[in-house]
């Protein structure tokens, strides 16, 4: 029958040997005199003899990789480098005693022996030499030898036995050992070194490193390929390939909560760093985790400080068109706090073709709700109302109309300007009051926009005010620019209500003034483009008028309209 280990014992067991491995470790990582090796190697001997005195001797047995005592586990290698049992076994030490007594100078001794068979030039002598020469009567072991240390006629089984610890008494004479010292001598045919049979033809070795050689080139550049390409990775978007696989492995609530906490600080990294399809990503997984301990708008409230645009606009400015493009769906994914994100990024950016793009998106989110622009038409920066104009101009429709008329009034003429295209977006009869509110102390650009505007179709109360400035005693001191748009917006605004008023204006004035007569020949002009029959009879009547220069005029806006004809 099996006898159940003593779990005190074990635990005992357990516990040397773990200390003895992290002693290795550290005699391994500094000099021998180092006060750290010293006070590791005073308690392992310390421990060991506490052991023995409990329990008595103490047997380790060593497999290839796990060292057990009583059967049981105290030290499974976790890797190649962290396998205390490999040494021992490679040597073929199968067990390992501890005797009552075993004092520090024996420690001391295996200590060494297991650090010089295990660094970078263990020499010639195997464990089992080293610790036999060193005579600790204290630690016996049971090994199993090499080929050469039986004799060459014992049967297979006994060559495989496994041989206890030997006496000092037991040892060889010197004069029988096998081994000759003289040089030239060889081991004869079929005999056996630790490695290969001595004889035995080269060829075939040869040929493999002939092989070998032949293939390094080729799978030397091919691991460095792999190991490039692996490294090239992020740790972020490692990071958070591994949170997605986590997550849908079927991550409980407790789960998600620690993820919550740590997914922020991903997050945070990959914005610092301009990665934006990796931020995408890692938001979408928090919104996944579904948690109260993080909040997008908390978050946002980060991404809006005036140290955070500024390095948001110099990665991104400095970004293909791709990068951007992630940049924009991550503002999108958001939501609402994504539109202030933009808007501030977009003020400060200073690439013209991201600027398009991310007013492009600002217009597309809140095209069903344009009131959310409103707000930044009263920001301080003339440049960023100018923008949400020209975002209210592209999202366009009646809407817009409310928040337009608190700019119409700005400071800078570049944003009344703006606001003047955005009306060219609404419906004229909705856009028209506000336009002709902004004629008043226009300046002549201004006025020529507007006026423009106004002529997208006739309006009879438009037409009164643009005959009203041609009436104006001080019609012939505006520039020159200002009278053609007097004149194009009278012609595309106006019908027979002002017909005869324009009449008057052509037979009206000094024979002989010349500004005048450009006067005359333009308001003829205006009157044939109203093209209606009584503007036609106006036109034929004029072109029999005694006054010469009435005649010509109207002549020469009867053959624009035979030519229009």
């Amino acid at each position: 029958e099996s006898v159940a280990p003593d779990e005190a014992a074990v635990k005992s067991a357990a516990s040397i040997i773990n200390q003895f491995a992290r002693t290795l470790k550290n005699c391994r990582l500094y000099d021998t005199n180092n006060p750290t090796v010293l006070r590791f190697r005073d308690e392992l001997a310390a421990a060991i003899r506490r052991v023995l005195d409990e329990h008595g001797a103490m047997m380790f047995h060593f497999t290839s990789d796990d060292v057990l005592h009583a059967g049981v586990s105290l030290y499974a290698a976790r890797s190649r480098d962290d396998n205390l049992a490999l040494p021992f076994y490679r040597d073929g030490i199968r067990s390992m005693t501890l005797e009552p007594g075993f004092d520090t100078r024996e420690l001391e001794a295996l200590l060494d022996a297991v650090l010089q068979v295990t660094g970078q030039n263990p020499g010639e002598d195997d464990l089992v030499t080293l610790l036999w020469e060193a005579q600790l009567p204290h630690l016996e072991i049971d090994y199993v030898p090499a080929e050469g240390d039986v004799s060459a006629g014992a049967p297979e089984s006994e060559e495989a036995a496994v041989l206890p610890w030997p006496q000092p008494e037991e040892a060889k004479p010197e004069e029988e050992k096998p081994v000759s010292d003289q040089a030239g001598v060889t081991n004869p045919e079929g005999s056996r070194s630790d490695d290969w049979t001595v004889g035995e033809a080269s060829m075939e070795l040869e040929a493999g490193f002939a092989e070998l050689e032949s293939l390094a080139p080729t799978e030397v550049l091919r691991f460095r390929r792999e190991y490039e390409s692996e490294h090239a990775v992020s740790n972020v978007t490692v990071t958070i390939a591994i949170a997605a696989a986590y997550l849908s492995a079927g991550a409980n609530d407790d789960d998600c909560v620690e993820m919550a906490r740590f997914l922020p600080r991903v997050l945070r990294h990959a914005l610092l760093h301009g990665m934006w399809a990796e931020a995408h990503e890692a938001l979408c997984l928090l919104k996944q985790c579904d948690t109260e301990g993080w909040a997008v708008v908390a978050f946002a409230q980060e991404l809006m400080q005036p140290v955070s645009i500024t390095n948001t606009v110099e990665r991104v400015d400095g970004q293909d068109q791709q990068t951007v493009t992630d940049f924009v769906g991550l503002a999108r994914e958001l939501g609402d706090p994504g539109i202030d994100w933009l808007n501030l990024v977009l003020a400060e950016s200073q690439n013209r073709r991201n600027r398009r793009v991310f007013a492009e998106t600002i217009a597309d989110i809140c095209r069903s709700n344009p009131e959310r622009l409103a707000p930044w038409l009263s920001d301080p920066r003339w440049f960023v109302v100018r923008n949400v104009v020209h975002i209210l101009g592209w999202i366009g429709g009646n809407s817009i109309v409310g928040m337009l008329q608190s700019a119409i009034r700005h400071s800078d003429s570049r944003v009344r300007q703006e606001v003047v295209a955005a009306l060219g977006q609404v419906d004229v009869r909705v856009a028209r009051p506000l336009l002709v509110r902004m004629l008043d102390g226009a300046d002549t650009r201004m006025l020529s926009a507007v006026l423009h505007q106004l002529s997208a179709a006739r309006d009879s109360r438009v037409s009164r005010l643009l005959i009203s400035y041609l009436q104006a005693e001080g019609f012939h001191e505006r520039p020159i620019e200002e009278k053609r748009a007097i004149y194009s917006a009278l012609s595309a605004a106006s019908g027979d209500e002002i017909v005869a008023d324009l009449e008057a204006e052509v037979h009206r004035g000094n024979w002989f003034s010349r500004d005048q007569e450009a006067h005359r020949v333009a308001v003829a002009r205006v009157i044939a483009r109203i093209g209606t029959s009584l503007a036609r009879r106006v036109l034929e009547r004029g072109a029999q008028s005694r006054r010469t220069p009435v005649r010509k005029a109207c002549e020469e806006a009867l053959t624009g309209i035979s030519n229009d004809d």
